[in-house]
């Protein structure tokens, strides 16, 4: 089971508001299964990596049509002999064998997905009330019990995305069905559009020194645990009027923590702290997410960080800001809470998805 401490809810409730640009994203865990919904109310869930590898993920995109797909992997790294059986053959859904066709599923040694639409209804109908499914056969090296996918929490995911998908009580509904036409689903959210970055005049060797100079007794009174001498300073242009002061503050073992600030590019140089703005909650505490692993592209205008849980990079939170002439404005976001090995390489599900950035 997942443990509650590391879900990460986000605030559920669509815009009421008539024609809004998007909605709310919505991570959450439900026992066992991880719900993951962008702000165009793509949603997707999956089961925990503590069923030994053998992984199962739902998705579904919004609006009437809500094209699914489903997939079963099995991430054991192990050198397997040429004649182990693919797993479609060994699934076991409560004890029972589960059927695929291979005219309607693709089917890999350790890999099965579909995208048909009648194929992946019945097959989430069918082990939406199950307790497990579970791989059986041969048992791989080093193992002492089969793997299983745990079905604890999968009524609940599936109810999640109906009520983010407005589904709920409609024909097409997968964890509360109704008889209400698919047709009364709503659309899909349109992405926000961002501005185009006009690339500034680059910031001038005088300027760069002044701006240092002056803005440094400031930096002196952080509380950063970094040696004043060891706190590494980057200026970059935003505009021909601001520039961004970035400060290396803090370092980890895998995470560098960085202050950053507007930077005027005229005396006084009056210099204020940059605070990110999100467009939505982001969790419990609705903090301003902080500046970790920090790069900026003077090219494009756009601030990322990434902020990783552990080494592995299998966990934590990304994100891309797009500097429009006065703020920053969230042009992408992706959040893993899930420390389970799943995700890797920060491929981690994404939250905020933009236009133009």
């Amino acid at each position: 089971m997942i443990p509650n401490w590391i879900a990460t809810p986000l605030l559920v409730m669509a815009s009421l508001l008539t024609g809004y640009v998007h909605a709310d994203p919505l991570q959450r865990i439900y026992n066992d299964w991880q719900v993951s919904c962008d702000n165009l109310n793509h949603c997707a869930t999956r089961s925990s990596q503590e069923s030994q590898g053998l992984v199962l993920q739902i998705s579904r995109d919004a609006g009437p049509e809500g094209k699914g797909s489903v997939s079963i992997d099995y991430q054991r790294n192990i050198d397997e002999q040429a004649t182990d059986t693919a797993i479609a053959n060994r699934l076991l859904l409560n004890g029972k064998p589960l059927n695929f066709n291979h005219r309607e599923w693709e089917i890999g040694k350790k890999h099965i997905a579909s995208s048909n639409r009648l194929v992946v209804n019945d097959f989430v109908n069918s082990i939406r009330d199950g307790s497990s499914i579970q791989l059986g056969g041969k048992l791989d090296p080093q193992q002492t019990s089969h793997p299983a996918i745990s079905l604890s929490g999968l009524k609940a995911a599936l109810l999640a995305m109906d009520q983010q998908q407005s589904r709920e009580g409609t024909k097409s509904a997968w964890g509360s069905r109704g008889n209400k036409p698919s047709s009364s689903v709503p659309a899909a959210p349109v992405a926000p559009l961002l501005p185009h970055f006009n690339e500034p005049h680059p910031l001038t060797e005088s300027e760069i020194s002044a701006i240092t100079q002056s803005t440094a007794s400031n930096i002196e009174n952080n509380d950063c645990s970094l040696d004043p001498a060891e706190r590494e300073v980057h200026l970059y242009a935003l505009s021909n009027e601001k520039a961004l002061m970035t400060v290396n503050c803090d370092m980890g073992a895998y995470n560098q923590y960085v202050l950053g600030f507007m930077v005027s590019r005229q005396s006084p140089y009056k210099a204020e702290n940059l605070v990110l703005a999100m467009p939505f909650k982001s969790g419990e505490d609705d903090q301003p997410p902080e500046l970790i692993n920090a790069d900026f592209d003077t090219k494009t205008g756009i601030l990322s960080t990434f902020d990783k849980g552990r080494g592995l990079g299998d966990c934590g939170i990304s994100s891309r800001w797009l500097f429009d002439g006065k703020a920053f404005r969230l042009a992408s976001y992706a959040s893993e809470p899930s420390c389970d090995g799943y995700s890797r390489r920060g491929q981690w599900p994404v939250l905020w998805i933009t236009r133009g950035a």
